[in-house]
């Protein structure tokens, strides 16, 4: 045997166990979460109720593939409007920790033109998947079909108040 083969195969006989001792390597892909699919307008409704439902601190990679990056997000209440992006609305949920909060949405109404979408529903908020409402609102969102997906570029919300009640006509 050619001494260059010998070092060769010395060399990967003591390489591969030590290597495969380390586990797996530190930039190996990682699980992403299952998505629900966005390539109708009502799919959309559902994998937004999906990414948004759970604990505070939820991995909210689902979330980021719904919503452009550049997504503008309003919450509107009677005194103000509070303008925030997509990871400051993330962050703003991570300080909920464990909490959990679930959003159904009620009622939907969509109209589309082409590739634009605009997406009008009255939401509940739950703090279990099927508990009692605790408070509810109406969404307006605005969205885009790419070819294969919708995606959301805007949101505006407001909750119910006791000044603000939902009228009959947007409830189900």
């Amino acid at each position: 045997m050619p001494r260059s083969v010998f070092f060769l195969a010395l060399a990967a006989a003591l390489l591969v166990p030590a290597l495969s001792a380390q586990g797996p390597a530190q930039n190996a892909p990682t699980a992403l979460p299952a998505c629900l699919p966005a390539a109708t307008v009502d799919q959309l409704s559902a994998a937004l109720d999906d990414a948004i439902s759970g604990p505070g601190d939820k991995d909210r990679t689902c979330l980021r593939q719904l919503v452009d990056p550049d997504v503008r997000m309003l919450l509107v209440s009677n005194e103000t409007t509070r303008s925030m992006t997509l990871e400051g609305w993330i962050a703003a949920m991570e300080r909920r920790g464990s909490t959990p909060l679930y959003e159904r949405q009620v009622k939907v109404k969509a109209e589309t033109y082409g590739r634009i979408a605009h997406v009008w529903n009255t939401y509940e908020i739950r703090s279990t998947p099927d508990g009692k409402a605790t408070s509810r609102g109406i969404n307006s969102i605005q969205a885009t079909f790419d070819g294969l997906r919708w995606r959301v570029i805007g949101v505006l919300w407001q909750a119910e108040t006791p000044d603000t009640p939902i009228p009959e006509r947007y409830l189900p």
